[in-house]
């Protein structure tokens, strides 16, 4: 949802075409960092979410099911900004976000009492 108001805030100029990386760069750098930051929370969100609900949900094994879970993401995440061209204190930022979000939901998510 987050990544759909993003492009609701700042939408993707129609003429844009992908095969072109210097007019994608161009686009990308005149983006303001707010568009970048929504990015960083949602993929923040999502990996935490999905660290917390699989440790939640798994009856042995919380913190392996959890580290699954957050490793998609977390990958998905890393081909997501490996394929454009994002700036370099985003990708710094947003690997560190995704990570800790992620691992914190793990944490939270198999620190229940299991009886």
């Amino acid at each position: 949802m987050a990544q759909m108001i993003r492009e609701g805030l700042y939408p993707q100029p129609p003429e844009l075409y992908y095969g072109s990386s210097e007019a994608l760069t161009h686009w990308m750098n005149s983006l303001p960092d707010k568009a970048f930051i929504i990015i960083g929370i949602s993929h923040g969100l999502a990996a935490f979410a999905a660290g917390l609900i699989s440790s939640l949900v798994s009856g042995t094994s919380r913190m392996t099911f959890g580290m699954i879970s957050l490793s998609i993401i977390f990958i998905s995440v890393m081909i997501y900004l490996f394929s454009y061209y994002f700036p370099a204190w985003f990708v710094i930022a947003d690997t560190v976000v995704t990570a800790i979000l992620g691992f914190t939901g793990v944490l939270i998510g198999s620190a229940r009492y299991v009886s």
